[in-house]
């Protein structure tokens, strides 16, 4: 028994340990499996976590390979306009003086030392106040955008971006999501706001609090043109960003929450609600006090100043477009090409070219040219009553177009047409309409040349004649003449045979008389007016408005400085918005006239030693058939304006003064051939491809462009050297470094003995001062006038001590002029314009000009083998010019004879 006992307690303790074991095994399996499912969430958070943080990482990984890089953040998006400066300063933006811009976005970055004081104070009172605290991501306004705009829906508890997220929204962009649906969006919009946020915080570990204000003011888009503070201060107030006032930069700062809005253009009320917010920010931040707030908030808004910028407005804008197209052409040769081996872009890498043009030169050459033409104008319109077609019946025949007398072939009236029909083939409105009114044209696939051809040559068929003799040129002979001229092929002209022996014919003719029916209509326009805006709102038809400004005397003027060839003034028209065509540059040659003369004479002095005092016979001149070197087929005689000569002796200047014809084919006599005035003249930079080698050229029957007779002439002013035209003085790129000096290009070379040079400056001086001269004109000066056939262009050469001076006038069409000398003439055509020029630089007390100067003289070496070589028979070169004692220059010579035909038979047309 007692042997069982502990037995019986084990068992009984087993038991009991049995009896908890069982109670207590439910607990523990439901612990152990918590565990389990805990672990397993665990896991599973952890897993979640990691692929959340690879997401996020592989996001902004992959996001920042799309941010924008250093040199977008530092040039945004490589829009920087390129600007052109003028040679003079100016002195209030202390600066070159601005001509123009070339831009895809008219932008021109300024640093933040050149913003005013007040575009800075308003832009962080108003976008961010803590800016200076935080590091590109405002937490606090983050908060304060939940708490108060999305949980208790306050609209006016303000935006939460700071000024690094608002110009890293305008660096990055904001996607398109229209049509896209809403997930779509939500990403779309998802992943630019955090390229944004990260680039903003990118913004403020690489720029400095200054650099990234300057930045942000120059990449917003103020409208009108406007990129960038500095447009938007030129444009809206016509200052630069450095002299805004409180309210004009408090303006400014509105616009850049909604520029369409808050504009004073397109509204004005909210413009100044948008203002007075500013101003109220700037107060509540101690930028202004309570007086000035109070003071400024009530002042109107004042958009006086307002002006769009456009490339028909300012100065020297004909030769703005010119310079356009030669740097195109400049920047593309390998010298000039980035360091990548690409061209520069004129209007995205904010070049800066800085040019040989005074702008005070510029401004007094534009005057001088409204003031005259102007007035000379109204003498044309006089001149052609009847321009329009709607005179009395006795001035019938007053119509350039189709007047006509005993020298105006059928063949010239045929020209005047297809000069017409063409300007009117070039119009937006026949462009728009040809399609709808010429239907038979455009299925036939015919050209408007093929129209006018086609009504031409029935015209030559229905001609009648007058008297039997007479030849009359038909259809089938123009066809012919055509064929010749290569104007047409054989292909085109059996194409014309066989539409006009169609009965498509009859109705081309009617579709071509209704679409010029539509042209005669009346409808409302504006055309170019002599009035302060340039411009004028009428009542016209189309094709009067053709005719209109048709009629419409052109100029090309050029001022260049002789000794260094820079271009101090370009006027290629009248305005450019209504003449784009530029009568200046190289490309527009007209018909010289008596300009070429003075060349001749040098010429024939410098080559046969002869004395400008020398005389000579006014007789008629023959150079006949197989004389020398001209390689004349039949004898040459020129004739005197008027046909007459007076027989009698006169000296070299006198000659030049009245521009004789007979004279000047003496002297091309004596040269025995063109060749040496062909030298010469390519000597002094004119392109003798376009001067023929033919005895007339004597008597400026080339055509030649301004840009090369000012070239030429400024020989004369500066001791025979001539110095390339050049309007670039150097390009600099956007960081300020010289890519390109023009004095590298120049040409230079002595184009004419420096004795001949010297003698011909007095001897144009003289020529001018007996032909009556310039009243109030101080300077020393000199020139040559030049007229052409039936009065076409009319011409001065003018120099003066240091500047030689090129004007050119006339119409496009040459048939477009005045019939008689009286009017028509360069002395009273050109010169003027000369005249006007001087009187007003010299009247300019800023430019200053040294109206005491002197030519170039001679050393006293020079002056006495001058004097010996050149046997001055009549006088001396001293420092005052020739001589005072020339026998025959003692009396005045009048206009009438300043000029001359370059038609060998000119009759005096009356009126």
């Amino acid at each position: 028994m007692e042997s069982q006992e502990p037995t019986n307690e084990f068992d009984d303790q087993h038991d009991h340990n049995q009896k908890e074991s069982v109670t207590f095994s439910k607990p523990e399996s439901f612990r152990q499996s918590r565990m389990k499912s805990y672990r397993k969430v665990v896991r599973w958070m952890w897993r979640l976590y990691l692929l959340g943080l690879i997401t996020v990482i592989t996001m902004f990984v992959w996001l920042s390979y799309q941010l924008p890089s250093f040199k977008q953040l530092e040039d945004p998006k490589s829009r920087i306009a390129s600007v052109v400066y003028a040679s003079n300063m100016d002195d209030a933006k202390g600066e070159n003086e601005i001509l123009g811009k070339y831009y895809v976005e008219n932008r021109t970055i300024v640093p933040y030392d050149s913003l005013s004081p007040h575009l800075v104070n308003a832009l962080v009172a108003t976008e961010d106040a803590r800016f200076y605290e935080h590091s590109g991501i405002d937490a606090y306004a983050l908060g304060r955008v939940f708490v108060k705009t999305m949980i208790l829906q306050q609209r006016n508890a303000g935006g939460g971006s700071t000024i690094s997220q608002q110009l890293a929204k305008l660096l990055v962009g904001r996607p398109n999501t229209k049509g896209r649906n809403k997930l779509v969006r939500f990403w779309m919009i998802g992943t630019t706001k955090l390229k944004e946020w990260l680039t903003a915080v990118k913004l403020e570990r690489s720029y400095t609090k200054k650099e990234i204000i300057s930045m942000y003011f120059n990449e917003f888009d103020f409208l009108f043109n406007a990129n960038g503070v500095r447009s938007a201060a030129e444009t809206y107030f016509q200052k630069t960003p450095k002299e805004l006032s409180i309210n004009e930069a408090a303006m400014l700062v509105r616009m850049l929450k909604n520029p369409s809005l808050y504009n004073p253009i397109l509204n004005p009320k909210n413009a100044k609600k948008g203002r007075e917010q500013v101003l109220k920010n700037m107060q509540i931040h101690k930028h202004i006090t309570q007086e000035q707030y109070d003071k400024l908030r009530v002042e109107p808004i004042d958009i006086t100043r307002f002006k769009m910028v456009n490339h028909n407005d300012g100065v020297a804008t004909h030769f703005r477009e010119y310079l356009r197209g030669h740097l195109k052409k400049l920047l593309k040769q390998e010298n000039l090409l980035q360091s990548d081996g690409k061209p520069y872009d004129l209007y995205r890498d904010g070049l800066k070219i800085y040019t040989t043009i005074d702008a005070r030169y510029q401004r007094h050459a534009e005057k001088a040219v409204w003031d005259h033409l102007s007035q000379h104008q109204k003498k044309l319109f006089k001149h052609w009553p009847n321009w329009n077609n709607k005179a009395d019946r006795k001035y019938k025949n007053r119509n350039p177009w189709t007047y006509k007398d005993y020298r105006v072939s059928e063949g010239e009236l045929a020209l005047r047409r297809w000069a017409l029909e063409r300007v009117v083939w070039g119009t937006d409105r026949y462009k728009i309409m040809r399609n709808r009114v010429l239907p038979t044209v455009v299925k036939l696939k015919l050209r408007d040349s093929d129209i006018y051809r086609m009504n031409e040559m029935e015209r030559a068929n229905k001609r009648k004649k007058k008297h039997k003799w007479d030849k009359v040129t038909r259809g089938e002979d123009l066809l012919k003449y055509w064929l010749k001229m290569e104007y047409i092929d054989q292909d085109k002209a059996n194409i014309l045979k066989k539409v006009m022996a169609s009965a498509d014919w009859e109705q081309i003719k009617k579709e071509y008389k209704a679409m010029f029916d539509y042209f005669e209509q009346p409808v409302k326009m504006r055309i170019f007016a002599y009035n302060q805006k340039g411009e004028t709102d009428t009542i016209m038809s189309p094709m009067d408005s053709i005719r209109y400004h048709r009629m419409h005397l052109q100029t090309g003027s050029i001022s260049i400085d002789t000794k260094n060839g820079h271009i101090k003034s370009w006027v290629g028209g009248l305005n450019h918005k209504y003449f784009k065509y530029d009568h200046a540059n190289k490309r527009n040659a007209r018909q010289v006239g008596s300009t070429m003369k003075p060349f001749l004479y040098a010429v024939t002095i410098e080559k046969k030693g002869l004395s400008p005092c020398q005389e000579v016979w006014d007789v008629k001149t023959t150079i006949e058939k197989g004389y020398g070197k001209f390689g004349l087929h039949k004898d040459w005689t020129p004739k005197n304006a008027g046909g007459s000569y007076s027989g009698q002796t006169l000296t070299l200047i006198s000659a030049l003064t009245k521009s004789l014809n007979s004279v000047s084919a003496y002297l091309m006599k004596e040269l025995n051939s063109p060749e040496p005035l062909r030298k010469t003249l390519a000597d002094a930079g004119i392109d003798t491809s376009k001067v023929p080698s033919n005895p007339t050229i004597c008597l400026g029957t080339a055509d030649l462009s301004v840009y090369e007779m000012v070239g030429a002439y400024s020989v004369f002013a500066n001791l025979g050297v001539y110095n390339e035209p050049v309007f670039i003085e150097r390009i600099e790129d956007a960081d300020g470094n010289v890519i390109y000096v023009a004095e590298q290009d120049q040409d230079t070379r002595q184009a004419l003995d420096k004795r001949t040079a010297y003698v011909m400056s007095q001897v144009l001086q003289r020529v001018q001062s007996t032909a009556g001269g310039f009243g109030g004109i101080k300077s020393k000066h000199g020139g040559k006038t030049g007229t052409t056939n039936f009065q076409a262009d009319g011409w001065f050469m003018g120099i003066i001590p240091g500047l030689a001076v090129g004007t050119w006038v006339g119409c496009d069409d040459r048939f477009i002029r005045f019939r008689t000398l009286t009017n028509g003439q360069g002395a009273h055509m050109a010169r003027p314009i000369f005249q006007n020029f001087l009187r007003n630089i010299e009247g300019d007390p800023v430019l200053a000009i040294n109206t005491k100067a002197e030519f170039p003289k001679l050393d006293d070496m020079d002056a006495e083998s001058t004097q010996n070589s050149i046997e001055l028979n009549c006088g001396k070169i001293n420092s005052g010019g020739l001589a005072d004692e020339f026998p025959d220059l003692t009396n005045p010579i009048i206009d009438e004879y300043d000029d001359s035909e370059t038609e060998i038979d000119v009759g005096d047309d009356s009126e």
